[in-house]
């Protein structure tokens, strides 16, 4: 009786190669677009990055809104659409005097620079909630941050707008609604700087009351 052939495992190893090969290439051609397009993404905060992404990390005080606030974004290069300004796009977590704590989406503009240095360029970021059951329901995506400001690096030298106080009560609890309040309220310094998730979850618990 013939012993059916038992299933050949370089096979698989060379399909699993071929995939890490090709998700590899990806990489590189992306990695190459982004140096040919947005050199300023390796530099961010004034020093090279083998992987063009910046994380910063802030506390941010609010006296109107209940007390201290730890703010942490990550982002990266994304393909701009107006002449003279370049485009970041990233995910935010914003964590409350209570410690509640809200998942973002991030997009920003800075100035486009003359070569990769961004120190002294204006800063815009912009981020609001990225709860897909506050979308799927049609409810205000809050909280909504606007900081404006500019690079010093390594840090970002910001204030929020107003938009702690716009979202956030007296209890440090998220405003359903933001109808009839006033658009710029007191104004708090942001100062981002370079950080991890580790740096976060030490200013989050450093936040709560």
């Amino acid at each position: 009786m013939t012993t059916p052939p038992t299933p050949s495992k370089p096979r698989r190893l060379g399909n699993l190669t071929r995939l890490l090969l090709l998700v590899l290439a990806i990489g590189v051609v992306a990695a190459g677009f982004l140096a040919l397009f947005a050199p300023w993404g390796f530099y961010m905060g004034g020093r090279f990055h083998a992987i063009p992404m910046w994380q910063g990390v802030a506390r941010i005080h609010s006296n109107s809104a209940g007390g201290d606030y730890a703010l942490w974004v990550w982002f990266w290069p994304d393909s701009g659409r107006l002449r003279g300004l370049v485009y970041v796009t990233g995910n935010g977590l914003l964590c409350t005097p209570h410690g509640e704590r809200f998942n973002l989406t991030f997009g920003g503009t800075f100035d486009k620079p003359t070569s990769v240095d961004l120190n002294g360029q204006r800063v815009s970021l912009y981020m609001h909630n990225q709860s897909v059951v506050r979308r799927t329901l049609g409810k205000d995506l809050r909280p909504e941050l606007e900081l404006r400001g500019k690079w010093n690096n390594p840090d970002m030298l910001l204030d929020d707008q107003g938009s702690i106080a716009r979202n956030f009560g007296p209890d440090g609890k998220v405003f359903e609604s933001v109808a009839g309040r006033p658009y710029m309220g007191e104004v708090s310094p942001v100062t981002l700087r370079q950080g991890g998730k580790s740096d976060f979850e030490a200013a989050c618990k450093a936040s709560y009351h």
